[in-house]
């Protein structure tokens, strides 16, 4: 049997009707390359399992926990069959002509080893068509918010190099894929290692870019959704760890509204030792470190409840003096409006006559 061209990887976890809406919408692909697809069921919950009993052709990996992004893509990738693989989000509904879109720009003569799709909402509101580094290892999703009339406006509907696009919806050849050994563990369970991946392909002198004709309808965080906090903290430690091992090309990184044709200068990066909270990977892998962050969020709460309280109090004193002084003044105008201007007229005048 001869092996299909692309591998499409999609991870599994919990979420069990968009992912069957992205299977429908693999299977509705049209003008493709041969493809399969590799469902890695990464620690998912029964009955997803259950679900893609009922879905033919599939090749299933499953992982009794769940590995994270990276790992979770690269147990997939080595089931895999295809010289290309294409790594998808199980919240992602690729348009019909998506795969045979990345096909073409991948095939064009410049040979990227790295192509991203363009990815929008479900009012086909822009998301991100290409990214862009900024020198705090902040990321630029190009064109998000946008309206697609807009995006063409400022030239994002062109396939064109970028720094990296999310692998929520990425070709990356599979050669390429190998010598770069795949996403890498420092980034367990989520978050930059797709940047990271891109990188590091760059370094090695592939072409990473962007082909807004593959059209990706995309729930951006739905996985991650439900824990904001746990996704933020992901993101700031992540974060550091990428500032920390590519120092010298986020050096390089142009300004937020430099053209579209300005990238950053990848340079070699820096050793980057996995924090003594990861060695028990694979996925409480950031579990001491969460709770810690944690415990010094309710710290800093706990100790603005305090200044709160304090303050509070000093504001109810205030309050009770104003309204001692309010009623000492009511009781004064009161005396004053009950004393006629006869009245008022005579006790001067005798109080003058007697100090005379």
């Amino acid at each position: 049997m001869t092996a299909p061209r692309v591998s499409v990887v999609v991870l599994a976890w919990k979420l069990l009707d968009e992912l069957l809406l992205c299977l429908d919408s693999l299977a509705a692909q049209v003008g493709a390359p041969d493809f399969e697809v590799v469902v890695v069921e990464n620690g998912a919950r029964p009955e997803i399992g259950s679900a893609l009993d009922g879905v033919p052709g599939l090749v299933r990996v499953r992982l009794p926990e769940n590995a994270g992004f990276g790992a979770g893509c690269d147990a997939g990738a080595a089931a895999a069959s295809g010289s290309a693989l294409v790594f998808l989000n199980d919240d992602a509904l690729p348009r019909p002509s998506w795969l045979a879109a990345l096909a073409a720009r991948a095939d064009r003569p410049d040979s990227p080893v790295a192509v991203g799709s363009l990815l929008v909402d479900e009012h086909d509101v822009v998301q991100e068509a290409g990214c862009r580094l900024r020198h705090d290892a902040g990321t630029i999703q190009l064109g998000a918010g946008s309206t697609l009339a807009d995006a063409e406006r400022d030239g994002l509907l062109v396939s064109r190099a970028v720094d990296y696009c999310s692998a929520a919806a990425l070709w990356v050849d599979r050669e390429a894929f190998d010598s770069a050994d795949g996403f890498d563990d420092l980034f367990t369970p989520a978050y930059y290692e797709d940047v990271d991946l891109q990188l590091r392909l760059r370094l090695a002198g592939g072409l990473v870019v962007v082909e807004p004709a593959a059209v990706v309808q995309h729930s951006s965080g739905t996985s991650t959704g439900s824990t904001p906090d746990y996704r933020a903290f992901l993101g700031r430690r992540n974060g550091g760890l990428f500032a920390e091992r590519w120092a010298e090309t986020l050096t390089s990184a142009p300004a937020p509204d430099a053209p579209l044709g300005e990238l950053c200068a990848v340079r070699p990066p820096a050793p980057v030792a996995l924090p003594d909270d990861a060695l028990e990977a694979p996925h409480p892998a950031v579990a001491a470190s969460y709770v810690a962050s944690l415990l010094e969020r309710a710290q800093r709460a706990e100790e603005a409840e305090e200044t709160l309280a304090h303050r509070f109090a000093d504001l109810q004193h205030t309050h009770h003096e104003s309204l001692q002084l309010t009623h000492a003044m009511k009781l004064r105008i009161d005396e004053l409006e009950a004393t006629t201007l006869a009245d008022q007229v005579r006790s001067r005048v005798s109080a003058r006559f007697r100090r005379g």
